[in-house]
């Protein structure tokens, strides 16, 4: 007996040491996973996106298995509503309102409702937490981009802020399967593997000067290998060659934000009236959502839980906390003698 306890202790610690052998060959650019303070212990807290809003500091940072950190309006993003969903979120937005005036999560004209993506489910955000929007009977959707977020299965285009028959309303159906959306308030562009087209009177019009096989950022934003496309007139920016771009955003007033890695960290490049800005955040990471208001402020989610924010003194960085649950009176858990 004794000996076979031995054994099985040998084995539990040699799992141990293999699983911190993995976790210190972590490849460089993957989700890490830090603890908290402010959590339970060994909680881990990763973010899968940003939910936009008007004022960058009330934008809502979107948890890899649902949580929802909200902003507390002291410079903290706290997670307090207990919410998951089935399947790991990779994209978030919002529909409706006018982009989070007041940075509230429960759905309500100002603010706009919450959704996201996960394994080609859209889920919306409600106060008591997350639920299943159902667009079509079979088939994985997509999250569009920009001020306006739709979504998309296969070949249909759904508005999520306008219901008909109690469902998202159905706006178009392309000549493919739609692989991209860029949404404002005006314009919608969508891109299929065939072309991008842009949504005219209720009819998919073809942009046939606009390159297919562009990551579209908003109405008139696209990300290419070597710039950044404006749609409108079909320009090419070339981005700084010492950059990788990652995540990218459009704001209101029609510049493209973007997050650039270097050997020296992250950058936020700015685009606007064909100028490009770039201004060093002084960390590393990989960034997962960009929001920069009309103030100038910006925010910046990165996958393991820190938060950079931009104002005029600078950058600094914090971190989502896990609230712990809140204590239940009554007597003490029994214990044995």
């Amino acid at each position: 007996m004794r000996r076979a306890v031995l054994l099985a202790l040998a084995a539990f610690a040699a799992v141990g040491a293999s699983d911190a052998h993995r976790a210190q060959a972590t490849p460089a650019g993957s989700v890490a996973t830090i603890t908290t303070s402010g959590a339970a212990s060994g909680t881990t807290n990763r973010i899968a996106a940003v939910a936009p809003a008007e004022d960058a500091r009330k934008a809502v940072m979107i948890g890899t298995s649902g949580e929802v950190y909200e902003p507390d309006g002291k410079g903290a993003w706290i997670h307090k509503l207990p919410s998951s969903t089935a399947n790991a979120l990779v994209a978030a937005g919002r529909a409706g309102g006018t982009a989070g005036t007041n940075g509230d999560t429960n759905g309500d004209a100002d603010g706009g409702t919450i959704v996201a993506l996960g394994d080609g489910v859209v889920y919306r955000l409600a106060a008591n937490g997350w639920s299943a929007i159902r667009l079509t009977q079979h088939g994985k959707a997509i999250l569009g981009a920009g001020a306006r977020t739709l979504a998309a299965v296969g070949r249909q285009l759904f508005a999520l802020d306008q219901l008909t028959g109690g469902e998202p309303t159905r706006l178009a159906l392309a000549p493919g399967n739609i692989v991209a959306i860029g949404a404002g308030a005006k314009a919608i562009v969508v891109a299929t593997e065939a072309g991008v087209w842009k949504l005219a009177g209720g009819k998919l019009v073809a942009l046939p000067s606009v390159p297919a096989h562009l990551r579209i950022v908003s109405d008139r934003w696209a990300i290419a290998d070597r710039g950044a496309v404006d749609l409108t007139t079909t320009k090419l920016t070339g981005w700084p060659s010492d950059l990788t771009i990652g995540v990218a955003a459009a704001t209101s007033g029609d510049a493209l934000v973007a997050i650039g890695a270097s050997r020296a960290g992250l950058e936020l490049v700015t685009l606007r009236r064909g100028k490009l800005l770039r201004d060093p955040l002084g960390i590393t990471g990989t960034a997962v959502g960009v929001v920069v208001d009309r103030a100038g402020r910006a925010v910046v989610a990165l996958s393991d839980g820190r938060i950079a924010l931009r104002d005029k003194t600078g950058w600094t960085t914090t971190q989502v906390i896990a609230e712990p649950p809140a204590e239940h009176p009554g007597p003490a858990p029994a214990t044995s003698p």
